[in-house]
């Protein structure tokens, strides 16, 4: 018997017809939180988006001839809620929602929160669309492959464009696509490689950009005030958020003057260099958290009292006993 011959339990499991998600042994390496662990969850979730997005044959029934593909899904990309994502692998809504922005900045993923108006007129606000960027994808599956090629229907150019948008864009989708409004916070980046954020230093088969990201000089001064946390904190996606913050009217000094009293905040808070320091990106966000006065609580400069040892007792003589108590 060969030592290669299949046993009966290998047989058996030839005979299981799975299917679902594929992931690559190489996104293991790449796809790794700061610490340098893995990000298991942020993998499992690419693994699912980059499911619905492979295409599906479609076969002529009689002859079984190759037709052509189409997408899985109905819009022009993946609707699906973070609550949903978190239901089906058991994570947590934040922790799903955290993996899912680790890979939007590491541009594998695109995140969008549009309007949707439904087919009976209801419209329905921040429904989460998911998109992907196939050449990501594809450097970290095949790293020493060049960037997949799609039809003549859909053709992909040679460098990565990720969108994003500060004001609404009205989108008219094509056949089953609704009529959104597109209300995330989106600028236009061109890059001709894109580089894994999540992961620590990678080796040189690794993706990287082409070109050292420029801040101007308010920021990096904004950026050396704010207060650090842990589990990292993505400079290139706080600039973009500043940035879209400047092209909204915002002023250079209003958002720093905000870092400067909310890092003296969290100075007094004792929360320096903890996972409770907002992410950058989200305090110069659309919610705008620079703009909150962030009061640092005043300390009295009189003496605390001692619980043990009432103020009402300071001008108590102790060296009188007094009476009916014995010395």
């Amino acid at each position: 018997m060969s030592r290669y011959a299949p046993t009966p339990e290998v047989m058996a499991i030839g005979q299981i017809n799975i299917s679902g998600n594929v992931t690559p042994a190489t996104w293991w390496k790449y796809i790794r939180l700061p610490s340098g662990r893995p990000d298991a969850t942020a993998i499992a979730l690419l693994s699912e988006i980059v499911y619905w997005y492979r295409p599906t044959e479609v076969r002529d029934e009689h002859t079984g001839a190759l037709l052509g593909y189409r997408k899985r899904f109905q819009g022009d990309k993946l609707q699906r809620s973070y609550q949903a994502f978190a239901e089906q692998f058991g994570f947590g809504k934040r922790e799903t929602a955290d993996a899912l922005k680790r890979l939007r900045d590491a541009g594998f993923i695109t995140l969008d929160l549009r309007t949707v108006e439904m087919l009976d007129g209801v419209k329905c606000s921040n429904i989460l669309f998911v998109g992907i960027n196939p050449q990501a994808i594809a450097a970290i599956t095949t790293p020493s492959s060049v960037s997949p090629e799609s039809n003549s229907n859909n053709a992909i150019s040679d460098t990565t464009i990720t969108l994003k948008r500060n004001t609404p864009r009205r989108h008219n989708g094509t056949g089953d696509t609704p009529n959104v409004d597109t209300n995330t916070e989106i600028t236009t980046e061109i890059t001709t490689e894109t580089k894994n954020t999540i992961g620590a230093s990678a080796d040189a088969s690794a993706p990287a950009r082409s070109a050292r990201q420029e801040y101007s000089p308010e920021f990096e001064q904004a950026w050396q005030e704010y207060p650090k946390r842990a589990g990292g904190n993505s400079k290139s996606a706080a600039f973009k958020a500043w940035k879209a913050r400047i092209r909204e009217g915002v002023t250079p000094e209003t958002m720093l003057d905000g870092v400067k009293r909310y890092a003296a905040w969290v100075r007094v808070s004792g929360n320096t260099g903890t996972q409770f320091v907002k992410q950058a990106s989200t305090f110069f966000g659309p919610d705008r958290h620079f703009e909150e006065s962030w009061e640092v609580p005043a300390v009295s400069a009189a003496r605390r009292e001692d619980p043990y040892f009432k103020a009402s007792y300071d001008n108590v003589d102790y060296s009188q006993i007094p009476e009916g108590f014995r010395g």
